[in-house]
């Protein structure tokens, strides 16, 4: 009886070990990450491959590195600016 319980205890954190793994990173790919700048005045960021998307950010460098045709809108003024491409 002793040797059942080891072995489901075994497999126990072995599932649970790879839900942590899967977890992780399957998250990652979803959302680019936030942006470290804080902003006073609001704003956010659009790119044509994250599309109905509203990115956080109030300058061009919160754009994400993978962004194509990012525009950055500040709220306040209801100016918008193209972001240069980063490579």
């Amino acid at each position: 009886m002793a040797s059942v319980m080891k072995v489901l205890s075994l497999a126990c954190i072995l599932l649970l070990s790879g839900l942590v793994v899967f977890g992780e990173t399957g998250g990652t790919m979803a959302a680019p990450e936030p942006c470290p700048i804080v902003c006073i005045q609001g704003g956010f960021i659009t790119c044509d491959n994250y599309p109905y998307q509203k990115l956080d950010g109030c300058v061009c460098e919160c754009a994400p590195k993978d962004g194509i045709n990012c525009v950055l809108h500040l709220l306040s003024s209801g100016d918008t600016f193209n972001c240069p491409a980063t490579a």
